[in-house]
């Protein structure tokens, strides 16, 4: 529950494009790739969502890690995997999420938070007439705050965030994560923090064992594929160094942990509104 907010225009000029914070010469997909190469440009990459654009580079869709999570069974999406035999040869047009939400390049940076805002997406195609001329994320955003903010973390942190245990099995977690829209999940247990795992985290998993259509069979526990190594901060700390981590870590949000407890998480979403 956001308690404290952060204004943006401390950090820039609101009134300016997005342009200015997004970035450019995004990596797209062709909308007749193969789900091996989307699958491996996502996990290569280490890329959220890739938008994919058709012969003459107009949008056409985009397809997010945890929709790849949902293709592969995950989800209400693996019909789509199954009528086509569980074939790693599906092209990209037939599982992409259609009608995607886009920000018009002559948008200005405040009005474009505010669409983040409110949409409630990580990342927004950013077009100039069909053709996408950059990408721009909640983490353009967070990026920008490069000083104290007077913000501490238990004023925008999720508390008692949803976690799951380290013997549960990767098939049921992505479940969860296809359910709940969720990003990272922790891992805990008696309380204590374990690691966290992503989808990426599964899909990684996955791929290494290259037998997709035994997901569903796939007893593998969670503690066997999560990240350990499990980057955190305090109620206490600023967001500021929030972001530093962040940063520094190459991760998109972090579990909040106080005397060995965890007691909640802060994402780049968390950030985005608490910024005005």
């Amino acid at each position: 529950m956001i308690t404290k907010a952060i204004r943006l225009d401390n950090f820039i000029d609101t009134q300016k494009l997005i342009t200015e914070i997004s970035a450019s010469k995004p990596v797209v997909s062709i909308h007749d790739t193969r789900l091996i190469d989307v699958l491996g440009l996502v996990l290569t990459k280490k890329f959220r969502k890739v938008p994919i654009v058709d012969e003459h580079g107009n949008l056409k869709g985009i397809v997010s890690s945890t929709d790849l999570l949902n293709l592969l069974g995950g989800g209400d999406k693996h019909d789509i995997f199954k009528k086509n035999h569980n074939s790693m040869e599906i092209r990209a047009e037939k599982f992409m999420t259609k009608h995607v939400k886009t920000i018009n390049h002559k948008t200005t940076i405040k009005k474009a938070l505010e669409i983040f805002k409110n949409e409630r997406s990580g990342l927004y195609p950013v077009v100039e007439s069909k053709k996408i001329v950059a990408v721009v994320s909640e983490w353009d955003f967070v990026k920008l705050i490069n000083q104290p903010t007077g913000v501490k973390v238990s004023e925008v942190m999720v508390e008692r965030p949803f976690f799951v245990r380290k013997d549960y099995n990767i098939y049921d977690v992505a479940k969860m994560m296809c359910r709940g829209g969720t990003r990272r999940l922790p891992v805990v247990e008696n309380n204590i923090l374990l690691g966290v795992v992503t989808p990426t985290d599964i899909l990684m998993h996955l791929r290494k064992k290259g037998k997709y259509e035994d997901f569903f069979s796939d007893k593998t526990r969670i503690e066997n594929l999560m990240s350990r190594e499990a980057f955190t901060t305090n109620s206490e700390a600023d967001i500021f160094s929030v972001v530093g981590v962040m940063k520094n870590a190459g991760v998109g949000g972090l579990p909040v942990v106080d005397d060995e407890e965890l007691i909640g998480i802060v994402t780049e979403r968390d950030i985005v509104d608490a910024l005005i």
